[in-house]
């Protein structure tokens, strides 16, 4: 079995779902995508079976991404098969550490942590925002997050190999 990533956000229909979906390109990129795989999910589960919300959804399309995950709701499993588990903003990642059962794999980290300035690491909630440009800038902000932490996945990689 190959290793996880899994996205986490508060409803799973904004900005986990634009974390895996980016994710995923960035792990191509460095060629690690058939050792890595990508998912996402919610802590709620509001949204369960839907797909992420239209701007979300518009803007991967600009970026030419097709995404069609429908939100579901992070489980016990998902603690013990995950490699790594992102939350996007500090209140995302205490939940998770309080929900992860005591023999959890997965290292619960903030997204943000890679690649993203301390004054622009949370990546913020676009949900209740006006119009499609909160969505680019959690778009924005992931692409940078998810290709620091695919390229520190190849450094470790490599120097591991070596």
């Amino acid at each position: 079995m190959g290793k996880k990533i899994l996205m986490v956000c508060l409803g799973n229909i904004c900005r986990s779902p634009i974390a895996e979906a980016v994710m995923k390109q960035a792990l191509e990129y460095e060629q690690l995508h058939h050792e890595w795989t990508v998912d996402s999910a919610g802590l709620g589960g509001w949204h369960s079976g839907l797909l992420p919300d239209n701007r979300a959804l518009s803007v991967l399309e600009q970026n030419g991404i097709v995404y069609a995950n429908r939100a579901r709701i992070i489980t016990v499993d998902d603690f013990k098969e995950c490699d790594y588990i992102f939350g996007m903003d500090n209140s995302n990642v205490a939940e998770l550490k309080r929900l992860a059962p005591e023999n959890s794999k997965a290292k619960v980290k903030l997204l943000g942590d890679f690649g993203l300035e301390e004054s622009n690491k949370i990546i913020e909630d676009p949900y209740y925002l006006v119009g499609e440009e909160p969505f680019v800038k959690v778009y924005n902000q992931c692409v940078l997050a998810c290709r620091a932490f695919a390229e520190r996945l190849k450094k470790e990689k490599t120097n591991t190999v070596s």
